[in-house]
């Protein structure tokens, strides 16, 4: 299922494709004259036009040509006050000889095997201005050289202002499709470094390559980037090619894993990698000059039946990957056949066939395919990094609970010795020492009364106190049965009434909270407070247990002459407490002055409910 973000790139895609093919340029088809080069000179061209050439219209195809083509066009003998200008619509001619009227030298001589800035209109493509010396032509004879190559040209005459028309929708295609590239970059940058995901490096490898292979088949690289290296003008696209093709390869591996690591389809993929990786290493370092025509041709030829096996052996392994299951599998085949569908309806168009869409759907199809395809695999992104999203929460919600179980579990054993020990001091330590009381009782009811039976009895009775006192902090009495604030009311009175020491007690809770929480919270308030009775010499207390912002603070203040908390933080009392409060994920921060000390506890509500 589509997510709503990935249907807005659709969309966003869908409507840039209308409106640009609806405010395309148009232009009438120009008729001209071709004639395939015998290696005869221009005056011999003129000679042989009339009985050797064939008469054609808009789009002319040469295919794979061994030779170079002669092209004559007549032009109108009356002219209008404007610019003329004629154009072939391919940046890719090695060679291209313009002659005026009856010329037998080429007035220009221009290409991508000569220096950019010898053209005489800059433009990425190949622009000839229809004036010469003040003087118009009345025929124009071109000489077009590309041997070994594909030759494809759409022959025009415009305006200047139909010039500066079709290069501005033309700037605004190729505006367009780089910066949506641009944006499907930084988006597969983030996901690798969020995600930490080989597969989000590899997919921005990918956009720029193929937004390298792209600006160099617009001839934008010779334009802008390299315009005196005519070599490598022909070698930058197939190297682009491969690696483009390559990092495909491996993104398709990276992000669908192979279902058996030993499969004739793996192998396939390897191999297909290593002999793009050798191509493109043999192309960079061969001098293009050194290739002869025949052989130039088998290549070319090979290359293409070498795409089309790379093609299949992608949706192949696609297929497969859909059959078995594996999500967003079909992204990846809708994005390959979107850049088929589009592929197609170039190669139809350049074949002579007229479909009915605009001429700049065309020249640009490769590139509105390359997008389309790019939206199927960025949606494929988008829906791994949601699932990754949630996969991530849901492990972090099993940690919680995990901690949660943990931390109960934890708190669990400790009270139960906690009530082991309670109970063998009240029973046997508490036991003993009334025995003790008791014998001390009958020495002085049987010998006279002396100082040392009096201070035995003393020191006994103290005893006693003081292992109740143990005794019941260990075990907080009727805790569970009459709740925190009860319980907290309880022994604070109970410490008022043997301190002469009034404190001041706020509680605002809720009342689910669970019970291990609340006898952590008894225990720190115990904690806190007995600090104080030992140390603060303080004349008031203040002790504030009270819900904010989903945070439970335990606020702790007296009048003490306070301590050095830097000093005193290792101390047995503060440690317990920090011990206690890290349980709950909660922070601790002590402020003391010589005018008194405030301890105050935060502790995530959230964290630990009762149920």
């Amino acid at each position: 299922m589509i997510s709503i973000n990935q249907k807005y790139l659709l969309l966003f895609y869908l409507s840039a494709v209308s409106l640009l093919g609806a405010c395309s340029y148009s232009q009438e088809p120009l008729r001209y004259q071709v004639l395939a080069d015998k290696s005869f000179s221009a005056v011999e061209a003129s000679g042989r036009f009339e009985q050797d050439s064939i008469w054609k219209e808009g789009i002319f195809n040469a295919g794979i040509t061994a030779y170079s083509w002669w092209m004559r066009v007549t032009l109108p003998d009356q002219w209008d006050e404007s610019k003329y200008f004629f154009m072939l619509n391919n940046p890719h001619i090695n060679l291209l000889e313009i002659y005026f009227s009856d010329a037998v030298t080429p007035t220009y001589i221009m290409g991508d095997h000569f220096p950019f800035d010898q053209r005489p209109y800059w433009n990425k493509d190949l622009v000839v201005p229809l004036e010469y010396d003040g003087h118009k032509p009345t025929s124009l004879l071109l000489k077009m050289s590309k041997p070994g190559e594909t030759l494809l040209v759409d022959p025009m005459i415009l305006k200047e202002s139909q010039l500066l028309q079709k290069v501005s929708l033309e700037t605004l295609l190729i505006g367009l499709f780089i910066g949506w590239m641009a944006i499907m970059f930084m988006g597969a940058c983030l996901y690798a470094i969020k995600l930490k995901e080989i597969s989000g490096i590899l997919y921005a490898l990918f956009i720029l390559s193929l937004t390298a292979w792209l600006c160099s088949h617009w001839g934008l690289g010779f334009q802008y980037i390299w315009p005196n290296a005519g070599d490598w003008t022909d070698k930058s696209r197939p190297i682009l090619g491969l690696i483009t093709n390559t990092i495909f390869l491996l993104l398709m591996t990276s992000f669908f894993p192979p279902l058996r690591k030993k499969s004739w389809l793996i192998y396939a993929v390897k191999i297909t990698i290593a002999l793009h990786v050798l191509l493109a290493i043999d192309t960079f370092f061969r001098p293009m000059s050194t290739i002869n025509i025949p052989n130039k041709m088998t290549f070319l030829k090979l290359t293409l039946g070498f795409s089309i096996l790379v093609t299949a052996l992608i949706i192949t392994y696609l297929w497969q990957q859909y059959r078995a299951g594996i999500q967003y599998a079909a992204y990846y085949l809708l994005g390959i056949s979107f850049l088929i569908g589009f592929n197609l309806l170039v190669h139809l168009h350049q074949a002579g066939i007229s479909i009915l869409l605009s001429n700049s759907l065309f020249d640009f199809g490769s590139s509105f395919g390359m997008m389309g395809e790019t939206i199927f695999i960025t949606a494929a992104f988008i829906g791994k990094a949601a699932d990754f999203k949630v996969e991530r929460e849901n492990l972090q919600l099993k940690l919680v609970e995990n901690e949660k179980l943990m931390a109960n579990k934890l708190i669990d054993v400790q009270e139960k010795e906690r009530n082991r020990l309670a109970r063998d001091l009240h029973d046997s330590i508490g036991g003993m020492l009334a025995s003790i009381y008791l014998k001390a009782n009958q020495l002085e009811t049987q010998f006279s009364s002396n100082e040392i039976t009096h201070e035995l009895k003393d020191l006994v009775s103290k005893s006693i106190v003081e292992a109740r006192s143990i005794s019941h902090n260990l075990t907080p009495p009727h805790l569970k049965e009459t709740g925190l604030e009860l319980a907290l009311r309880s022994k604070l009175q109970l410490i008022q009434d043997q301190a002469y020491l009034p404190i001041t007690f706020t509680y605002s809770l809720p009342a689910n909270i669970s019970q291990n929480l609340q006898l952590s919270l008894y225990r720190i308030c115990g904690e806190l407070v007995q600090n104080v009775l030992k140390h603060a010499q303080a004349s008031e207390l203040m002790i504030q247990l009270i819900e904010v912002d989903d945070e439970i603070e335990v606020i702790v203040e007296d009048d003490g002459h306070g301590f050095d908390a830097n000093h005193s933080k290792n101390g047995i009392g503060l440690t317990n407490i920090q011990d206690r409060v890290s349980y709950w994920k909660g922070t601790l921060a002590v402020d003391s002055t010589p005018s008194g000390t405030t301890v105050l506890i935060k502790i995530p509500l959230v964290y630990e409910y009762a149920g």
